[in-house]
Formats: structure tokens, sequence, C-alpha cells
């Protein structure tokens, strides 16, 4: 509460004024500034004009009552809290004042006691409330503003980024194009730094948001550590550094981290060392600590250092924009900050120690999860890796498999493993929806061949929904998936009837044998020969995208690894486009921003035309996992997307 209260008291009757005052004026902290009004229209003037922290209203004001003053106030949208006095209490009136919007209600006769003190100072921490609560609302309005505003900027940055970059791109491929590499190279890097910022933009505004979360997985730690030191090498011996990755301790084979977030933190570091060092050696050291199951990484550097008083702000976002660009480094101050939190996220610290003119040494910590189990193996980065081993998924399987399980990054994983083989796709989400989408199936004759039913779901889980199976006499096999490995599992499952049992993580081995059992062979395949791949041979493809340029380049791309794909700029065109040949495509590129509609919709209709389609969300900003989740969304990309993007997809 504030030391001084403007209140305005709106009162006839000059005794009852001075009385009032009085009192008012007894009372040290806070002090009151009055103001007096004779009249409603006398006080509704004032409170237009001034700024009032709260009214004494008396109920009868001549030939109108504190009622007419108060739908007044509420016409005007005045938001001061109103304590009505009147000469006698009276539960009638009492309860149509509040009814009104008064924050209180006493007599005259309670003016000198401490209940009219009591009244004036709890109306005044209400307002204080309900003020910091409409504060609190337009800050999280803004806030939502804000994200969509961002949203809206990463979709309108990317399109363009993503023509500048792909026709790059296909010029440098070009050998006709070789008199001007170095100019088309320094097309493709300013246009790759530009991406860059926006990516920090976009990160750092999803960190103040609490809106970044990590997707910690089990990777292998040498060949991350190759993969990067391959990565950053060439940039390094550009400017005649010499960079090394050592480690004095043994590591742990594997961790369980985020390795995507992990790689940006030592890239991050990695490239600002780079950046400010002009000669001598770029060096990132790894140490284990086994008793808290924590890394270490150092990056250090022998170059132009910082003054000590910037090693005090230098993880804050936007500190250090004015050095940067007086240095002519570039960047917008949003790295080190973006790495500060991620490193947070992973469960460490950052820190850094630099020495102007002598380099400086940045280490951060991150937790490795548990590796009490896991072999210690000493850091080569010339050994040969030992990685997961990539076993093929039979091509000459036909079918129909019915994929069910409630997380949707799982259906879709085991969707597209399965997908590698010729059989088609389906997907439910809980034993309820794979009962529905089984019957309708065998009422229209076209029975699923298989069912990989998870075990563990919400609603009906996968013993149910198998015995509901056998009992309306529905004898499709049903492979039980499942993560539990507790002993005699595998019988049990078995024994209720599960035609068989594999684990999760799905193994292709085991997904490749049950596929082997359950489905039928391939009446097109053609024996495996090495021919040069004609035009006509990809899939045909349905580029939707309302940037004309983008769907050209996206055309031009698709092309060049042996598909054909057509237009459609807007949401009317693509429906008119499928409905005119709904056999002809197989896969819709679908772009989420389009002028008459949203690709989510558009998607639910398409797949009413055309059941067999698959889908490609290409988008400049995340799309809403909850939307996709029950639509034939196979993959999606974030724009810009290049030549090797597409070349990973799977239509």
């Amino acid at each position: 509460m504030t030391d001084s209260v403007r209140i305005l008291l709106v009162e006839d009757d000059e005794d009852d004024y001075f009385l009032t005052a009085d009192s008012l004026e007894q009372c040290t902290s806070p002090r009151f500034e009055l103001s007096w009004a004779k009249s409603g229209a006398e006080a509704i003037e004032l409170l237009k004009n001034q700024s009032f922290d709260l009214c004494l209203l008396d109920y009868v004001l001549g030939q109108e009552n504190a009622m007419d003053v108060l739908a007044k106030l509420k016409g005007l949208s005045v938001n001061i809290p109103v304590v009505v006095l009147t000469g006698q209490a009276d539960n009638v009136v009492d309860d149509r004042v509040m009814r009104a919007g008064a924050a209180d209600f006493l007599t005259k006769l309670e003016v000198d006691t401490p209940r009219f003190m009591r009244t004036i100072r709890y109306a005044l921490v209400r307002r204080e409330i309900e003020t910091e609560r409409l504060e609190r609302n337009r800050v999280e309005q803004q806030n939502r503003a804000k994200d969509k505003f961002l949203a809206h900027l990463g979709h309108e940055l990317r399109t363009p980024l993503s023509s500048i970059l792909g026709y790059t791109e296909l010029l440098l491929d070009s050998p006709e194009n070789e008199h001007i590499t170095p100019e088309l190279s320094t097309i493709l890097n300013n246009g790759q730094h530009l991406l860059s910022l926006l990516n920090d933009l976009l990160d750092m505004s999803r960190i103040m948001a609490n809106k970044l979360d990590l997707v910690p997985t089990e990777f292998n730690l040498t060949g991350f550590l190759t993969d990067l030191y391959s990565l950053m090498v060439m940039q390094a011996s550009e400017k005649g550094l010499l960079l090394t990755v050592t480690a004095d301790a043994l590591l742990p084979e594997t961790i369980n981290s985020d390795p995507t977030r992990l790689r940006q933190v030592l890239i991050n570091l990695t490239n600002n060392a780079i950046k400010f060092t002009d000669n001598g050696e770029v060096n990132i050291h790894i140490d284990f600590d086994a008793t808290s199951q924590q890394l270490c990484f150092t990056v250090k550097d022998s170059g132009i250092g910082m003054p000590q008083d910037k090693l005090q702000t230098i993880f804050r976002p936007f500190e250090q924009i004015e050095d940067l660009m007086q240095a002519n480094h570039g960047g917008a101050g949003l790295g080190l900050a973006i790495s500060n939190e991620l490193v947070q996220l992973m469960g460490g610290r950052i820190d850094v120690e630099s020495e102007q003119g002598k380099g400086s040494r940045f280490w951060f910590t991150i937790d490795t999860g548990n590796v009490n189990q896991v072999n210690t193996v000493p850091l080569d980065l010339d050994a040969p890796v030992r990685r997961a081993k990539q076993f093929k998924i039979n091509q000459r399987l036909d079918g129909r498999v019915l994929i069910v399980d409630d997380l949707r990054e799982i259906r879709r994983l085991t969707g597209r493993l399965v997908g590698m083989s010729q059989a088609s796709v389906s997907y439910a989400q809980n034993g309820t929806d794979a009962l529905e989408k089984v019957r309708s199936a065998e009422q229209k004759k076209r029975p699923f061949h298989l069912i990989l039913m998870d075990i563990h779901m919400p609603v009906m889980n996968g013993i149910d929904c198998l015995r509901a199976l056998r009992k309306e006499g529905i004898q499709t096999p049903v492979v039980a998936v499942t993560a539990a490995s507790r002993k005699g599992l595998r019988e049990s499952l078995l024994s209720d009837g599960f035609d068989n049992v594999i684990a999760k993580p799905v193994d292709r081995r085991e997904l490749s044998e049950v596929l082997d059992t359950f489905l039928i062979p391939a009446k097109d395949t053609l024996p495996v020969v090495d021919i040069e791949p004609d035009s006509d041979s990809g899939e045909h493809l349905l580029v939707v995208e309302d940037d004309e340029d983008a769907a050209d380049l996206m055309c031009v791309l698709l092309k060049s690894l042996n598909h054909q794909a057509d237009t459609a700029h807007s949401g009317q065109q693509a429906l008119q486009t499928i409905a005119a040949a709904p056999d002809l495509y197989c896969h819709v590129l679908m772009d989420l921003h389009l002028p008459d509609t949203n690709g989510y919709e558009l998607i639910a209709a398409l797949q009413q035309i055309a059941p067999q389609l698959t889908f490609t969300i290409i988008s400049g900003a995340q799309p809403d996992q909850q939307r996709i989740a029950d639509l034939p969304v196979s993959q999606t990309l974030l724009k810009p997307v290049t030549k090797n993007d597409l070349a990973t997809l799977n239509f």
C-alpha cells in the first residue's frame, strides 16, 4: 500500500463530510488526501479528470442514490473500489449495492470506529490484488502475442531463405558455374548465417517462455565427438589453426543426453574460439567424473581473450552486441546465453576464464544419465565407431499393418520402419481406437494382415483389446510391442494369445522377422538390378506452398532426386488437383500457412478425397503435435529445406 492514498468522498451533508474527514485525519499511515464531491454528477466529473484510489459514496444523494452513481461508474469503466455509506443498517440495501459493484457497505455510525479503517484497508488491498491480476493478464497476453509474432516471423523469413539457399546449392552443383563458385559460396554462407541468427532468436524466445524441451536419447560419445571434429576441423584449418579433441581419462562408450543441444553448445563455443583466434590452436578437452556421472567439456583457445569486466555479463542475452559489432565478428549476442540455458537444462553449469591477449577457456558440465553399466573406452577419433548396425527391412513384402500405440512418436517411428516394405500402414492410439479400425476393415472386406500392439495404453490396454478381438472372432495376427522387461513377460503374453512379442525400442531385425512371418510377398517386385534412373521412375508428389518461388524450388529439388512434382498455391487449388486425379499422387508436401486455409484442416480434407495419401509438413515454425497426432503425417521439416533434407524423406 502506498504512503499517500487519494480518496473521493461523495457526500451531500456537510456535517457528515467533516465527521468522515476528521476520522481519516486520525490515521498517520497511510496519509489520506481527501477530495469532496457534493453530488453524483460532480463525482463523475472528478473521476473523469483525476485519479483516485478509493471512493466513499453516500447512499442517498438528493434525488439520486448510490445505485445510480455505481451504474454511471460502470458505464465509464472506472476501476476504483467503492465503499457505500448509509445512515442505518439495511440488509436489503447492503445486498443491492454489493450486487451493483460496491467493494463494501458501512453505516455512518461506524465512521469513527476501527471497522471503518479496516474496511478502507481491505478495499485498497483488494484493489492492489486486482491490479496485479490485470497486470499479469496483460503480460500473458503480450507474451502470447509475442510468441505468435515470432512464429509468424520465423515462417516469413524461412520461406525466402529456402529459395536463397536452395537455388544457390543447385547452382553450386552445376559444373557450368565453376567460374563463379566463390561468389555463390559467399551467397550460401551468408544465407546460412542469416538462418543461424534466426534460429538463435527463436531459441532464446522459447527459453524465455520456458517452452524449450530437451529430447534425451542414448548415443555413442566417441562417434558424436568424431562427427563434431569432422565438422569443425575444416573451419579451423581455413584460418590456419590447429583444432584438437583430447581426453586424458576413459570415457563412457554411450551417454544419455540430448545430442542435438549438446552439439549446439559445443559448436557455438568452438565457433567462437575459432572466430576470435587468429593464430595458434583451439582445443576441446573432455573429462569424466565417474562419481558424479558428469562429463566436463573444455574449449580453450589462444585468441584475443576478453577483459575481466565482461566476464560477469557474457552469458546474458544481448549484452555483448556492441563489442562484437565493433570487433567486426558478427552475431546477435545470443549464442552464449542460449548455451548457458541449455547446459542448465542438461543438468550442468557453464563458466569462463579469460585474459585479454592470451586467450579464453570455456568449460561446462552435463549429466550423462546412469552409465554405471556402460563400458569406458579411450578417446580415439581415428578408431572405427561401434554404431548400431542398420538392418534392412524386406522390401518385397505387401499387406496392411495396424500400429497401435498411445505415443505418437513411437507410432510414427514404427510406421516408418514398416513402411520400408511395400505394406500400407494405419495407426490407432489405444485399444478402443484399434477395435474400431479393425472392425471397419473387416466390414470393408479389407482386413489387416498384422497388428503391432502396445501393451500399456490409456482407455483400453493391448491385452484387453486382443481379448475383445478374439471374442468377436477376429483372428488377425497380433504382435505385442512392449518396453517392459520383467522375467516371464514374453511367456505370459504368448499365453494370453499374442502371436509374437518384440521389445521397445523396436529392433529392425526382430521387426523384419515378424513382417516376414505375417505379411505376404509383393506381387509387383522385380529383380534387383543396377540401372540408371529415368525421369518417370520416381514418386508423383504434390507440393502445396503459397510462395511460388519456394514451390518452384521444391519441384526442382525433387526432380533432381528423381521424383515428379506438381504445385498448388492454395488450399482450394490443392483440393481441385487431388479431386481431379485422386489416384495419381502418393504424397503431399504441405505448407501449414496458406492464404485460404491452414494445413491441418487441408490434410484432413485431402485424406477424405484420397485416403492413400501421406503427408510431410514443411513449415517455418514447429507444428502443433496435438493437431497432427491423428493425421497421416509421416514427417515434418523446418524451412529452409535443402536437397539433403528431401533426400531423407520416405514417400
